[in-house]
């Protein structure tokens, strides 16, 4: 049975006592006589024995040379030969121990009696037993630096130069040297130690324990060897921000998109309102501010952008869904247009206030747009200036015209207490309910101020325009200035005297003058509009230049009262 000698698997201080028990052993084989036995004068079958000596082998350099020293003296194994009786043997070979009384031979792999051990073939190798049995061959702790050693201080100091596996102290060694911050004996990249020696950090290009990635070319990994994540405070590919937090109201969302209006946060400072929608209806537009008539977007109540609804009126052609929404009044498929008089005015826009309005009589027509003067209350309200005369003579005087410039221009300005005649051919154009207003307003005798409107209502009388006559037929009412009359230009009415001696302007009469836009000679130096029925009779709502003038004396003169206004309505 072959015995190892177990120097590999004890180390340096399991091996010690072996190699003291061998060299005893060797001691006490050689008796008393330490002297040299010669056997070369034996003769017969004793000239051949060779001589023999204990000796202890100890092995002192990886050359693989042995001394042996014994109580015969030294054989020089060098060679790889031994001399007995002028006989060379090869040493290399198992030498037969004298006293083996069992027959047994060094090599043979038993220990037999005399040997130390006996490895074999292996008898004679690093780290096995001696090529002669006697102890234990070269190994690492025996001071010498033998086959595979690095180096042999023959010490147990596991953490100095040498390594008691015989190996010069360096990285990977499993001991922590100077210089080195760890030392795991692997060479596995991924534990704490690296296999250079250093501990496993972040940035090293090796995923260690605590790291998901750690590769500082990768986009995708962060510098603290995390993966990247919208959150982490790093903006990565695909992402527009990344400021770390979980707050929506900043300039960055938790989803790593910039904030803008429509994401549905209200950004500090920066946004009113933000419903995430595109609704501009609801409140809150698309620039994330409430609804305002000057934020260029059609919002909350308007019918157009920036119109419409609680905002100004709407512009010609602009969207509408009624007649308020719009500065003209007229919604018409859906879209603001012109009236074609005051009484379409008010019919699509009842509350459409008394004053001046730009109106369209034909629509797409030849006829330009035009700007009159429309009452909306008097009457049911609906009515159109056709012509007013006032008291200033200079004012009144370019009414007078014949009658084709009566029938084709427009005088003067529909703004009020200004002199003012309509063409002749828009009148009966305009007057489709076959209905008359005359508004006249009395002029004070004191500080010639004007005292309220007194209304006179005709109904039913048909305007006429026939070459060079003017005639109003058909006409009921209560007062007979206006009853189946002719209209007077300067070339043309009822009377040439009443037009050449009272300087009569388009106007009504029975006689001469019941009423006149203007009058002169007998009455006043200059003419100036009078009337002469409003002292005797009410107006349509009951009154008389008493109450309108609040008590206060009306200019008069042969029974004809002034006006600082007279004023012919149609509708």
């Amino acid at each position: 049975m072959t015995t190892r000698l177990p120097m590999l698997t004890l180390g340096r201080r399991a091996l010690a006592p072996l190699l003291g028990a061998a060299l005893l052993a060797a001691g006490c084989a050689g008796g008393d006589d330490t002297g040299t036995t010669d056997s070369g004068s034996t003769t017969g079958d004793s000239a051949t024995a060779s001589s023999t000596s204990t000796s202890t082998s100890t092995t002192l350099s990886t050359s693989g040379a042995t001394e042996t020293t014994g109580a015969s003296g030294m054989s020089d194994s060098a060679t790889g030969s031994t001399t007995t009786d002028g006989t060379a043997t090869d040493s290399s070979t198992t030498a037969v121990d004298p006293t083996d009384t069992d027959g047994g031979v060094c090599g043979d792999g038993n220990v037999d009696a005399g040997e130390t051990c006996d490895d074999g073939a292996d008898n004679g190798t690093y780290g096995y037993c001696a090529a002669d049995c006697s102890g234990p061959g070269e190994f690492c702790g025996d001071g010498v630096v033998n086959g595979p050693e690095g180096c042999d201080d023959g010490n147990d100091v596991d953490d100095d130069a040498c390594s008691n596996a015989c190996a010069p102290a360096g990285c990977g060694d499993g001991v922590v040297q100077d210089g080195e911050e760890c030392d795991d004996g692997n060479d596995d990249n991924l534990d704490s130690c690296l296999a250079i020696c250093v501990n496993n950090t972040c940035g090293d290009g090796y995923v260690g324990p605590g790291e998901a990635c750690d590769d500082p070319d990768d986009p995708l990994c962060t510098d603290t060897c995390a993966l990247a994540s919208c959150g982490d405070g790093l903006v990565q590919p695909g992402e527009e921000c990344d400021d770390g937090n979980d707050v929506d109201t900043d300039e960055c969302l938790t989803t790593c998109l910039s904030a803008s209006c429509g994401d549905g946060f209200v950004q500090e400072n920066v946004e009113l309102c933000d419903d995430g929608n595109a609704d501009e209806s609801d409140g809150c537009t698309s620039l994330c501010a409430p609804s305002a008539c000057d934020d260029g977007i059609k919002g909350g109540d308007e019918s157009d952008v920036d119109c419409g609804g609680s905002c100004g009126p709407c512009e010609l052609g602009k969207a509408c869904t009624e007649g308020k929404e719009c500065g003209s009044y007229v919604c018409d498929a859906g879209v603001c247009v012109l009236g074609a008089s005051c009484l379409a005015i008010k019919t699509a826009t009842p509350a459409a206030p008394t004053g001046l309005h730009t109106i369209d009589l034909d629509g797409d027509g030849p006829e330009p747009e035009m700007e009159v003067y429309c009452d909306m209350k008097t009457d049911g309200g609906g009515w159109t200036l056709v012509q007013r005369t006032v008291w200033e003579p200079a004012e009144t005087m370019p009414l007078f015209t014949g009658i084709a410039a009566w029938t084709d221009m427009t005088v003067g300005s529909a703004a009020p207490a200004k002199a003012y005649r309509m063409a002749g051919k828009h009148w009966p154009i305009l007057n489709v309910q076959k209905r008359h207003l005359l508004a006249h307003y009395l002029r004070k005798s004191g500080d010639g101020s004007s005292c309220g409107p007194l209304y006179y209502v005709g109904t039913g009388g048909t305007l006429a325009v026939n070459g060079n006559n003017v005639s109003l037929n058909g006409l009921a009412s209560n007062v007979n200035m206006i009853n189946n009359t002719a209209l007077s230009t300067t070339d043309s009415g009822p009377s040439q005297v009443c037009v050449n001696t009272h300087k009569g302007a388009p106007w009504f009469y029975s006689g001469c003058c019941s009423t006149c836009p203007t009058f002169a000679g007998a009455y006043w130096p200059e003419p100036h509009p009078m009337v002469n029925y409003t002292v005797s009779v009410k107006d349509i709502f009951g009154n008389s230049p008493a109450v309108v003038c609040s008590g206060d004396a009306v200019i008069i003169s042969s029974g004809y009262q002034g006006a600082n206004s007279m004023e012919y309505f149609v509708r």
